[in-house]
């Protein structure tokens, strides 16, 4: 049995209405996606179902922690997720273009395959810069001796130490008063 398919919600036997379905995401989820960033991780999946004739409005509740390696210091921490993203699904023989908020099932479909909208919606929590969480009064959890390795290695802007030759002075004057 493929381990993702325990992340389905079988809808056709529900009335139409509103329903609630739970996920646990643990380490084991992220080992099923190769391409992963995220190789550890802890969350609490809450998907909120709205079942009508015609659609299924999904909303997906996020919250939970996963692993990630600092940029800075190159030290795993863990960065906390909460968010929530809408997905609408329709029933038809034919995809169109309705934008990313849809997605397409087949009429005779009897469950929703989440797996990897769950996956994608966590990837789409992950902030793009992995840095550990400040603390307060501006210190950093980061790895010390590592910050005091880059302070060592830091370069020296050398354009910010030379002196300006004068002849540009007289040039900016000149685009100043352009614009």
């Amino acid at each position: 049995m493929n381990y993702l398919s325990q992340y389905s919600i079988p809808f056709s036997g529900l009335k139409e209405g509103g329903h609630l379905f739970d996920f646990t995401i643990d380490d084991r989820f992220f080992a099923e996606f190769e391409e992963s960033e995220v190789k550890k991780g802890s969350l609490i999946i809450q998907v909120k179902l709205e079942k009508r004739s015609t659609y299924l409005r999904l909303i997906f509740g996020i919250k939970g922690e996963v692993e990630l390696i600092c940029d800075r210091c190159l030290d795993p921490y863990l960065q906390p997720i909460k968010s929530s993203y809408p997905m609408l699904v329709k029933f038809s023989e034919t995809e169109t273009d309705d934008g990313d908020e849809v997605i397409y099932l087949h009429p005779g479909a009897y469950e929703v395959a989440v797996a990897t909208l769950i996956y994608e919606f966590i990837t789409l929590s992950i902030p793009i810069r992995h840095l550990h969480p400040e603390v307060k009064k501006g210190n950093t959890l980061c790895n010390v001796e590592m910050l005091n390795k880059l302070n060592e290695y830091k370069s020296v802007d050398l354009a910010d130490q030379s002196p300006i030759d004068p002849r540009w002075n007289d040039l900016k004057k000149i685009i100043d008063k352009q614009s």
